[in-house]
């Protein structure tokens, strides 16, 4: 009788057998002390600012935040925020200082292709930055082994990458990932149920929210499994959607707000823009706030915020003080407001004293109203009134009498 592989072969396509990836038994005398003296360097962001905020107040007057990180390893960060609010360039900007630290670095791309030019001309920044203040030596070569690469356009891709992730593609020495617009993927693969439901069945089965958030729940189970087993830092940037509420109008909120995403985030930082007055010019700012550390939320809608540019060179903080944004304007003594009581016009329940009015050189000294950016990332959550991924997945379940996948 023949043997079977001699025949066929040996199969080399199929997966592996599935592996337990078990984290080791660890004492819980030696947990606490390794949390109270964790001794492994997290990821500098490049914003001191915000590496304090993030490093917590107990530890915010500790002079060596820079050489100890801020991003945790082991942990899931969220970094959000409307087109044009510099999330690639954080991002650069943390990867550099990685990989300036002798750390290696994987980035995976879902949507777009970051430019390695880019990449280089960030890290040589770094490597001067350094050379100047003294800490490290000549820059040489950049060593482009630190850096890893990887393109997933697909679901299907992200999902094999985070889950079965093998020794080559994520080493032991990674102490980031980047994970670039997942959120495009998830909207793309698996859109969000739409509100106009039909009257009958197309078949039986998970309803399309019930889907979504099956994947939402095993993406982000797998990313905290990479976190946790390979001791690195994960990091999500995630695109912005509008949500339409009835008394608040409408509110930009994070492409992907499921109960079983906000638990698998730890640390969440949101991106936005402002404008400032710089020698009586009207420029943009960019601000990185707080909403999340150590996955408790913040008291606030946005805290610890801090102002940053963006050059060819990477990230860079700046000064900002938003009682200064408009420019003091300066009294007219020759012209000054009229008074209630010089019109002859009677108003109940006013004072004499208020002002009637605005003079001419009021609306000439306000700035013009800046310009708006319009993303093609930015989407519409849905033409309900406070409809989200955990209200979708209920009305569909609800209407197709069944329970399946909306429980967390």
């Amino acid at each position: 009788m023949m043997d079977y592989h001699s025949i066929h072969g040996h199969d080399i396509s199929s997966f592996d057998a599935p592996g337990a990836h078990r984290l080791p038994t660890v004492a819980a005398s030696q947990a606490l002390d390794e949390l109270e003296h964790d001794a492994r360097p997290g990821v500098v962001t490049g914003l001191e600012s915000l590496d304090r905020a993030l490093c917590g107040s107990e530890n915010a007057d500790s002079p060596d935040i820079a050489s100890r990180g801020s991003i945790k390893r082991g942990q899931v960060t969220e970094i959000w925020g409307p087109p044009g609010t510099g999330k690639t360039a954080l991002a650069i900007q943390m990867t550099a200082n990685a990989i300036c630290s002798g750390h290696h670095v994987v980035w995976v791309d879902c949507l777009q292709k970051v430019h390695k030019q880019r990449v280089a001309r960030t890290i040589k920044a770094v490597q001067a930055a350094r050379q100047q203040a003294g800490l490290s030596e000549v820059g040489s070569a950049i060593d482009w082994t630190r850096f890893k690469h990887y393109s997933c356009l697909t679901l299907p891709h992200l999902m094999a990458l985070v889950s079965r992730p093998t020794p080559e593609m994520v080493s032991l020495g990674v102490s980031l990932v980047v994970i670039s617009s997942a959120s495009a993927l998830f909207n793309s693969a698996l859109p969000r149920a739409q509100d106009v439901k039909s009257g009958f069945k197309v078949g039986q089965g998970p309803s399309p929210s019930a889907k979504r958030l099956q994947c939402l729940r095993h993406v982000m189970d797998a990313l905290r499994k990479l976190a946790a087993t390979r001791n690195c830092a994960v990091v999500v940037l995630s695109q912005c959607a509008t949500r339409m509420q009835s008394e608040q109008g409408a509110t930009l909120v994070a492409a992907v707000n499921a109960t079983v995403w906000e638990q698998g985030i730890s640390t969440r930082i949101v991106l936005f823009r402002d404008w400032a007055w710089e020698e009586k010019k009207l420029r943009g700012v960019f601000l990185a706030g707080l909403q999340k550390i150590d996955g408790k939320a913040t008291q606030l809608a946005v805290e610890h915020v801090c102002a940053f540019k963006v050059e060819a060179g990477g990230t860079t903080s700046i000064a900002y003080d938003a009682a200064s944004r408009f420019p003091a304007r300066s009294a007219d003594p020759g012209r000054r407001k009229r008074k209630l009581g010089h019109t002859g016009l009677e108003v109940p329940d006013s004072e004499d004293d208020e002002d009637y009015g605005w003079a001419d050189e009021d609306e000439e000294s306000m700035p013009a109203p800046p310009p708006q950016w319009q993303g093609s990332e930015d989407i519409l959550l849905g033409h309900e009134i406070g409809r989200d991924d955990d209200s979708t997945c209920a009305d569909s379940e609800e209407d197709e009498g069944s329970a399946t996948g909306c429980n967390d």
